[in-house]
């Protein structure tokens, strides 16, 4: 912290709580904030997969797309279901990875159709274009998921348990 300024310190102290609360609360733009920080970590999943298949394996790039996809959307989650929505767990895991699996096939599309036409048409790096088609399908994933795979039941549901 700041040397001498005990203001400065608490100051800088005070945000990184907050920064803390908002991270780990479960309201507002907190669960949204987690879910963006498990998609960046699946990021770190994803893409090695998905270039070492098409360059180190040769394997067509548009086919490596798939595997790199299924184990960042495996990895995804596991680790939405133990953190982002853990408050939201409701159904089995089995029901809450199928409808998790079955959101993710859309965004897939999205990657596929935001892929082709950057690599194809443009020219665009192989990598480039696969980092900006992740990011087109952040925030269907997230509402989608959120609306659905995670959804909260009723206090009335609830109570009948």
């Amino acid at each position: 912290m700041s040397e001498g300024n005990p203001n400065a310190d608490r100051k800088q102290a005070g945000l990184v709580a907050r920064l803390l609360a908002l991270v780990t609360s479960t309201t507002g733009p907190g669960r949204f904030i987690r879910f963006g920080l498990v998609g960046l970590s699946g990021v770190f999943v994803d893409m090695p997969i998905f270039w070492a298949l098409a360059n180190v394996a040769g394997v067509y790039d548009l086919v490596a797309i798939l595997p790199a996809y299924a184990a960042a959307t495996l990895w995804n989650f596991t680790l939405n279901d133990r953190w982002t929505f853990r408050d939201r767990r409701v159904s089995s895991v089995w029901v809450r990875a199928g409808k998790f699996g079955l959101v993710s096939l859309l965004p897939l599309a999205y990657r596929l159709a935001t892929y082709w036409p950057l690599t194809r048409l443009s020219g665009r790096d192989k990598l480039l274009a696969y980092a900006i088609a992740i990011v087109v399908g952040m925030a269907w994933n997230f509402s989608v998921n959120f609306l659905w795979t995670w959804r909260k039941r009723s206090q009335q549901a609830q109570s009948e348990d």
